[in-house]
């Protein structure tokens, strides 16, 4: 089966049956997937009386079921509402206009015919509340509750980051969900808005989509694609263009001479990693990436302080989901072969528990990754690593040990021969014959695979070496007084930003309604002048605010503000 991915969170009218209870065979592969070790969420907007009413044992296929559209968390028989009810005050003039409605612990259902009553009277009231649809169904819900927030609560419930979490839905209240995993998936019959943003669609309808689904590929350890919506810039291309690849399911190599900057480039790339809430494990033999533990929920291990056993590192990576830098420097080279096998060991068993780290990042990666070394046995056909060495002729020949992207540093004299021939003799590529040699600042990326594409560009900036100009506006944490507060028609979402790391984050995952609400007023260009005190910025948002405005183009104004940010602080 799939190695990284540990959670299948899947919504149930629709997606999981097409009607009542669903199908056998459809269980039965649910139950494969739970026997392979992987956690299942049920993530649906009934409300838990109708689902089990339905669905009577349902909570025996299911680690945890989340209910009303994620305002419910039921697990272990015990329903828990994550915030208070829809105000009671909208049952009378409902009643009265004749709408009918049901009541959960939080949410009030109705039908999406009633949808200008119901506004009508949550308007009335002053509620902070949102209207989802459902396809025919309506569901009237306070404003920070969505499928997302309610399965972000429940993975952490369970120790599983929703980087390593399947979301499979078919409705519009399934976007939240689906924004809020890693690999987004649509079945067949899911509304045209869902199968856009999806990172597959199947082809087949409800149970049957998901059945084969989990059978045929995620069990069978059948390749799945990268997800769109997460990726990682590196860089810019000579014509301007950013330089990105896949933030999961993929493994690079970076190569250079000593000294030409080989390690800035891998620690580049975890920086972006980190920025996207990635779990991250550098293992630093030289001290070169201390610098990260700077990073919010970077911790950095050893160097002046004293190391761990390195049985117990991966208990800090559980604890919060974060990344670990483990600067091994002043350890002599025996005791640094020793620790890096055995943290190796240790995270390769923790990855086969819960996932973590999603990177593995190794510098001077010869050595554990040599062919004396143990760490390419288990490691076999792995993703998420990231090793750094000057001399890859020197990594270990093992078929499993494959990498997706190669990125080669040069130094004063262009690419160091031994980097060249390492090359040629592993995966007979000569790049030099399809490009100039790169220039000092410019470096090499060949995407390697049956067609092997190569490119020139230019390295991004690190975070680190500019702390001043990021963190004060896009690290730090403002007042509460200068927060965005992400809103629609109905009021606040529950989502907020206090610097524009989060920000930009938000952005990628907010509903369109959000966006088409703070482009009519302006907010977000006025939040950049005032708060972040970027003028420059603030323009760029001003124009593409009004561009959205004019032609109704909501989800080219998220893409273009998001790149906006990224060329300005993180290239």
């Amino acid at each position: 089966m799939s190695s990284y991915f540990k959670a299948i969170a899947v919504d149930f009218d629709g997606t999981l049956t097409e009607g009542g209870r669903p199908q056998a065979r459809v269980l039965a592969s649910l139950a494969e997937a739970r026997d392979a070790g992987m956690a299942l969420l049920l993530v649906t907007g009934r409300v838990v009386s109708d689902l089990l009413h339905v669905f009577p044992d349902a909570e025996q296929w299911f680690d945890v079921i989340v209910a009303e559209n994620g305002a419910v968390i039921r697990r272990g028989g015990v329903s828990h509402a994550m915030t208070a009810p829809v105000p009671l005050e909208l049952d009378a003039p409902l009643v009265e206009l004749g709408v009918y409605f049901q009541r959960g612990q939080v949410l009030l259902g109705c039908n999406s015919e009633d949808e200008f009553l119901v506004l009508e009277q949550v308007r009335r009231l002053g509620a902070d509340c949102q209207l989802i649809r459902n396809r025919g169904a309506l569901m009237v819900l306070p404003s920070e509750i969505s499928k997302g927030s309610g399965l972000l609560e429940a993975l952490e419930g369970l120790g599983i980051s929703y980087h390593s979490t399947i979301g499979i839905g078919d409705a519009e209240n399934d976007l939240a969900l689906l924004r809020h995993c890693e690999l987004a998936v649509a079945v067949g019959n899911a509304v045209d808005s869902l199968k856009r943003e999806a990172d597959t669609v199947l082809t087949a309808n409800a149970g049957e989509a998901v059945a084969d689904f989990l059978r045929d590929r995620v069990l069978a350890g059948a390749p799945l694609p990268a997800s769109r919506r997460w990726q990682v810039t590196l860089g810019q291309s000579d014509s301007g263009g950013r330089v990105r690849m896949p933030a999961s399911q993929a493994n690079v190599l970076f190569v250079g001479d000593s000294g030409v900057g080989k390690s800035y480039a891998a620690g580049l790339l975890a920086e972006r990693l980190v920025e996207l809430d990635y779990s991250v494990c550098i293992l630093d033999p030289e001290g070169d990436h201390g610098p990260l533990g700077h990073l919010h929920q970077v911790v950095a291990l050893g160097g002046s302080g004293p190391l761990p056993p390195a049985e117990s590192v991966p208990e800090l990576l559980r604890q919060q989901l974060g990344s670990l830098v483990v600067d091994l420097s002043l350890l002599g080279e025996e005791r640094q072969g020793r620790y890096a096998a055995e943290l190796l060991r240790a995270l390769h068993e923790e990855r086969r528990r819960s996932g973590l780290p999603h990177w593995i990042i190794v510098d001077e990666a010869q050595v554990p990754f040599g062919d004396e070394g143990a760490a390419c046995r288990m490691f076999q056909s792995q993703k998420g690593l990231c090793l750094v060495t000057y001399d890859p002729a020197q990594l270990c020949r093992s078929s499993g040990l494959d990498f997706d992207f190669l990125i080669a540093i040069p130094g004063e004299n262009g690419i160091h021969p031994a980097a060249l021939e390492g090359m040629r003799e592993r995966w007979d590529i000569d790049p030099l014959d399809r490009l100039p040699e790169p220039q000092e600042g410019q470096a090499l990326l060949l995407r390697l695979g049956d067609s092997p594409q190569v490119e020139l560009f230019k390295l991004g900036r690190r975070f680190i070496q500019h702390v001043r100009h990021w963190h004060k506006y896009a690290d730090a944490h403002l007042p509460p007084r200068d927060m965005f507060q992400f809103r629609n028609y109905f009021g606040v979402t529950g989502a907020r930003a206090d610097n524009l790391a989060t920000f930009r984050r938000e952005l990628l995952l907010c509903d369109s309604t959000v966006l088409e609400h703070h482009a009519a007023h302006g907010d977000f260009s006025n939040w950049l002048a005032h708060a972040i005190h970027d003028e420059t910025l603030a323009s760029t948002a001003r124009g593409l605010e009004g561009k959205s405005q004019a032609d109704g183009a909501f989800e080219g104004l998220r893409h273009a503000l998001v790149e906006a940010i990224e060329i300005r602080y993180l290239s």
